[in-house]
């Protein structure tokens, strides 16, 4: 079983690094897709309907508990926070509710990490340095919530500041662009709503159809693009680490957990 399971390993890995970043990109076209199709999905149900169903995200503690929730479901703060991007594209969340939303994303990372030094507990020296690592994951994240919250609940500064980027961002060109990747997105987009308009779904039932591809793509996609980047930067990364811990500079290790973030794109 061992072995089958090594064998499983050494055949993934010999798949070539051109095929995987290929495989990424077409991962990232699918994600895309599944976001195009989440914003379609709420346009199509009927606003009344839409209002009912976010009118409780309006409350900062209902919407922190959402973000949270919705990472420990699906274990990927990744995932979570894709979803609420594409919702607030799509201009069913406002960035201001999303703000505790994507909070309660994060802290939900705590679970995770928590759940993965379990995995050492048989081991009473490893299981002391896995959980002290996953305890100051977890006090960052929830001391960033309890200074950050309240900060933007008396302020608004960070839905402000988001805006005041986006509106320097956005209004910085001369002329409107017309994305041809926008346009290729919708493209399986079109494909789904016609085949679900064929099988008979039509108004609310197509919505949210339409909402629950949408997710599948999302989180299919995110799931094995964060694999795939694994196994691609994994030798680097391990290097990467040694060479790190070994400089013993905090500024580096800090640095370094940054890139291996991107890089992989998980925090968990």
């Amino acid at each position: 079983m061992a072995n089958d399971t090594a064998l499983d390993g050494s055949k993934s890995r010999t798949i070539p690094t051109s095929v995987r970043g290929l495989l990424v990109l077409a991962l990232l076209y699918l994600f895309l897709t599944g976001v195009n199709l989440l914003g379609g999905g709420f346009k199509s149900l009927g606003s009344d309907l839409v209002d009912g169903l976010f009118q409780g995200v309006s409350n900062p503690l209902a919407g922190l508990f959402v973000g949270l929730l919705a990472t420990v479901l699906v274990q990927s703060s990744s995932v979570s926070t894709s979803v609420i991007v594409g919702l607030v594209a799509s201009g069913v969340v406002s960035t201001s509710d999303a703000v505790p939303m994507i909070m309660g994303a994060n802290l939900g990372t705590t679970v995770t990490n928590t759940l993965a030094s379990l995995g050492h507990v048989r081991r009473d020296a490893e299981f002391r340095r896995a959980f002290a690592a996953a305890t100051v994951h977890d006090f960052f994240n929830i001391l960033a919530v309890a200074v950050f919250l309240p900060l933007e609940l008396a302020t608004g500064f960070l839905s402000s500041s988001s805006l005041w980027i986006t509106e320097r961002v956005v209004g910085s060109g001369g002329s409107d662009f017309k994305s041809p990747l926008k346009a290729a997105v919708k493209l399986p987009a079109n494909l789904v709503k016609d085949l679900l308009a064929s099988l008979g779904a039509h108004g609310d039932l197509k919505g949210g159809l339409m909402i629950a591809v949408g997710l599948a793509f999302i989180f299919v996609a995110l799931t094995f693009i964060t694999k795939n980047m694994r196994l691609l930067v994994a030798d680097r990364v391990e290097a990467a680490i040694n060479k790190a811990l070994g400089a013993g500079s905090g500024f580096v290790a800090m640095a370094l957990g940054v890139v291996i973030t991107v890089a992989v794109q998980s925090s968990s």
